[in-house]
């Protein structure tokens, strides 16, 4: 009689133990976050993220894109960097169309786009590299976007280092408005494909002749206008923008990109640190794409 309890009762914990293995089996396995412990003497490098908004979905290619520079010769050796720091953050190959062109200005950017008037030979081909683009930077200076009874005197900043007499902000009307147009029609060429649009303002590399020639204040205001003109004509379209000016020049304005090592031996045009700097401050603006308008 005891036998058959004894029996009876390891019958039962044998039921009991095969019920809870097959209810454990049944059970979504539990994820176990784990945590990477790096050594205090290991220098951590943090690099840009891919991070597409909730409302967006990510359908950059993932083998190959295509940039293009588009400005006038303070963007020249960008492409070569920006490139490079691209293929680094991302992993993809990068192929460069580079429309750096000396003194470009919006307004010989419409005319290209337009395909009328006057089309410089540098720009051939513009609207169908736009089209291919997967990553396009863009800056031109507002030469040919002035009013003529509102002409502004920046460019005496530039070439006669004279005092400018009129760099009010209602001087760059004109010059966001062809922004804005140029923006909307590179859209246009994209064609709803995702789009990594990017711009920027102007540095100044004649701080030194400017206080020189007792004009810096005056200038220093036609440059801060110009870059004024530039990011209300990204906000439009929710671009994001790069400071170039306060990265070479300090956030005050006054110091000598020369002295950081940012300009070349011409005394304009970005040294290879220069374009380098720029590249990681673009880099800093991630890769996601510009919503549509």
């Amino acid at each position: 009689m005891i036998r058959k309890a004894f029996y009876f009762l390891l019958c039962i914990l044998f039921s009991v133990a095969i019920l809870a293995a097959c209810t454990k089996s049944s059970q979504v396995p539990e994820v176990v976050a784990t945590t990477t412990v790096v050594p205090q003497d290991t220098e951590v490098v943090a690099t840009p993220t891919i991070r597409p908004t909730e409302t967006q979905v990510f359908a950059m290619p993932i083998e190959v894109w295509h940039l293009v520079i588009l400005g006038d010769s303070t963007s020249w050796k960008l492409g070569k960097a920006y490139a490079s720091q691209i293929e680094k953050d991302v992993g993809v190959k990068v192929v460069l169309k580079d429309y750096a062109v000396p003194s470009l200005s919006i307004g010989q950017v419409i005319n290209a786009l337009k395909k009328e008037g006057t089309i410089r030979i540098d720009l051939s081909g513009l609207s169908e590299a736009i089209s291919d683009a997967d990553v396009i930077v863009l800056y031109g200076n507002p030469m040919d976007s002035y009013i003529p009874e509102n002409l502004s005197d920046s460019e005496v900043c530039l070439f006669t280092f004279i005092p400018p007499t009129n760099c009010s902000p209602g001087t760059n009307e004109k010059y966001i408005s062809d922004l804005k147009w140029v923006w909307g029609e590179i859209f246009r060429l994209r064609n709803g494909k995702p789009t990594i649009l990017r711009t920027m303002d102007m540095y100044s590399s004649w701080i030194s002749i400017w206080n020189e020639k007792g004009v810096y204040l005056a200038c220093t205001r036609c440059w801060e206008n110009l870059s004024y003109s530039l990011r209300i004509a990204a906000e439009a379209y929710h671009i994001p923008f790069v400071h170039r000016y306060d990265a070479y020049n300090g956030v005050n304005h006054d110091e000598d990109p020369k002295e950081k090592g940012y300009i070349q031996s011409d005394g304009t045009h970005p040294s290879d640190l220069g374009a380098q700097v720029t590249a990681e401050l673009l880099a800093q603006l991630g890769y996601e794409p510009v919503p549509q308008p």
